[in-house]
């Protein structure tokens, strides 16, 4: 995923902020399979999911669908 489908799903402002959050929910097995159970629901599930998630949790999805977790794992940051 990347930064302009969290952009489309989200809107860019809410995407800064939650990749600005100094304290996400950690990444989990759970947290990744429960998001991509969702997309594969289509793009509108997934976002009315992830909203209805607590804030840090919300933050981690965001994370996990704009690429970051991956980028900060490769090192690209």
């Amino acid at each position: 995923m990347t930064r302009w489908t969290a952009n489309q799903l989200w809107g860019s402002e809410a995407v800064q902020k939650a990749l600005d959050e100094p304290q996400p929910d950690p990444v989990t097995a759970e947290v990744v399979q429960d998001a991509r159970a969702y997309l594969a629901k289509g793009p509108g599930v997934l976002r009315s999911w992830a909203l209805s998630q607590p804030w840090p949790r919300f933050c981690t999805i965001v994370r996990i669908i704009s690429g970051k977790i991956l980028s900060e794992t490769m090192g690209d940051e």
